[in-house]
């Protein structure tokens, strides 16, 4: 994609990125059609390849082509059937009933049945945040060999939200005896029924994944998460490579042939190689979330407000994705602009990024705040988050804060961020896309950014016993209020990720990953 295509506007950054989810270019470079592998590199590793467990990007990147799940998402976001021929939920919502196809196999050729079903999705209950909190008290059961139930205490439209989850902590099913063998700690034997087995990983090298010749496909054709998803490229390596200008010269040289996230100071530099192409899709909302201490200045709401009141958003996200308007979308909302068409709401716009100081000012002062210095932690590793906190310091420095900057390295930092909230007052969280409002930070219980209330009780009991989506769109005005009146964390922005490939292949990108199964070299 060329360097005037990306700047089109912020305004149409939505349709930027549909039409860049796949390259453009029709040449094709000598010798690529004799290609059968890709190697892409990423800038860390993830700690496990267990998708129950993890909650980083990374590893849904690497999992997804290894392991699928009962029902899944086609482009338009609708559930669909995947290793379930079919399903029927019963009319009171506290019964599912899963049929299996037939036939399906993992790729240690033993065949997928529902103990298999049934295993995997209990450890996923205990493990996964989602599980906890959606389905409490639920059990599964295996009826016969093909046919699994789940049971729900109560009824809710989040139950099919979650088990079509495909991001992190996604409800893989995986063979019983792993399942077992592993409890609660990461598995160590990464075997699925999808399209891709894995094949070999040297720890801070790479992860490699094949083709898999036993996979059976999907109902229909490939659309989103679902349908016939057999490979088209043999080999896969994921390479993990810490340092961001090692990565770009690695992809001009040929070395790799996929960045999944290229640093936006390295951008121009992609832009002009005549041999690549660039893409972008949406995928972190940048929180300044505030700790849940208990006590110092943010405890109180009226200073809370007053660093909303406070913020200019633009420059905060012009800082974080290196000048380029078109990688970053201003959402008043907790979901992302790709979700409009479900989670919307007029709730929060009006005065929306205002950057009143004045404003500011009096909230401080009806907060009784007096000069006490509050700490803003960021970790360095998100080039994204530091740049926002840089800008921020500086715009809550010229209403009268003083901001301590302290800087770290992911791992110190999200240990600090999760178990230390006395020693921190604000961070720039650079959170994940999630597939609905409760999974979203200010809606997480016992996580930075939540406040408990009351209030937040009796509203998320009433979210989460909604019975269709539809209905639970309607009730987003009531928790977007709850954010506007609460003021747990303030929304800076979403950002994109830019990823960029050689022009020989073809990559295309749904949900905020790219789908490994449909890479291919132009033909």
């Amino acid at each position: 994609m060329s360097k005037s295509m990306l700047k089109i506007g912020g305004a149409t950054l939505a349709a930027a990125l549909l039409l860049t989810s796949c390259s453009i270019d029709g040449r094709k470079s000598e010798g690529s059609e004799d290609r059968t592998d890709v190697n892409v590199v990423s800038p860390a590793q993830p700690a496990n390849l267990d998708p129950h467990l993890s909650t980083l990007q990374i590893t849904a990147e690497v999992t997804r082509p290894i392991y699928e799940t009962l029902i899944g998402v086609n482009e338009e976001y609708g559930v669909v059937p995947v290793l379930a021929e079919s399903y029927e939920r019963s009319d009171d919502g506290l019964t599912f009933t899963f049929h299996l196809r037939e036939g399906v196999k993992f790729q240690d050729g033993s065949d997928l049945d529902s103990n298999d079903v049934v295993v995997s999705m209990e450890r996923w209950l205990r493990n996964s945040t989602f599980g906890e909190s959606i389905f409490p008290g639920a059990t599964w059961t295996a009826i016969d060999p093909l046919t699994a139930e789940l049971k729900v205490t109560k009824p809710s439209f989040l139950h099919e939200v979650q088990l079509s989850n495909r991001l992190t902590q996604f409800p893989a099913v995986i063979p019983s005896e792993i399942a077992e063998a592993a409890a609660d700690e990461p598995i160590t034997e990464y075997i699925g029924t999808g399209s891709y087995e894995f094949i070999e990983w040297k720890s801070d090298q790479f992860i490699k994944i094949k083709k898999w010749a036993g996979y059976k496909p999907g109902q229909g054709e490939a659309s989103g998460l679902i349908g016939d998803k057999t490979g088209t490229i043999e080999d896969i390596t994921f390479n993990f490579v810490a340092d961001p200008s090692t990565r770009t010269m690695g992809l001009q040289s040929g070395q790799y042939d996929i960045v999944t996230e290229v640093p936006y100071d390295s951008l121009d530099q992609i832009y002009d190689d005549p041999k690549l192409e660039v893409g972008a899709y949406l995928i972190t909302p940048q929180q300044m979330v505030f700790s849940p201490r208990t006590d110092g200045p943010v405890v109180d709401v009226d200073f809370r407000q007053a660093i909303n009141a406070a913020v200019d958003r633009d420059p905060i996200m012009m800082a974080a994705v290196g000048g380029n308007s078109d990688l970053y979308e201003l959402v008043h909302h907790q979901m992302s602009k790709s979700q409009e068409s479900i989670w919307n709401t007029e709730v929060g716009k009006d005065g929306f990024n205002r950057a009143d100081a004045d404003e500011a000012k009096e909230l401080l002062a009806k907060a009784g705040y007096n000069g006490t210095p509050v700490t803003l932690i960021v970790t360095r590793d998100y080039t994204e988050a530091y740049n926002s906190a840089v800008v921020l310091q500086e715009q809550l420095k010229a209403i009268g804060v003083s901001v301590e900057l302290e800087a770290m390295e992911w791992g110190a930092y999200i240990e600090r961020f999760l178990n230390d909230a006395e020693s921190w007052d604000l961070t720039v969280f650079p959170a994940v896309t999630e597939p609905e409002p409760s999974t979203v930070i200010g809606f997480i219980r016992d996580f930075p950014g939540y406040i408990p209330s009351s209030r937040f009780d009796e509203m998320s009991e009433k979210y989460r016993a909604i019975p269709t989506l539809e209905e639970a769109s309607q009730y987003y005005d009531e928790m977007q209020q709850y954010i506007e009146d609460v003021r747990p964390l303030v929304k800076l922005g979403d950002v994109a990720n830019v990823y960029a490939a050689t022009k020989t292949l073809d990559v295309p990108v749904f949900d905020s990953s790219i789908r490994w199964w449909e890479l291919k070299y132009k033909g």
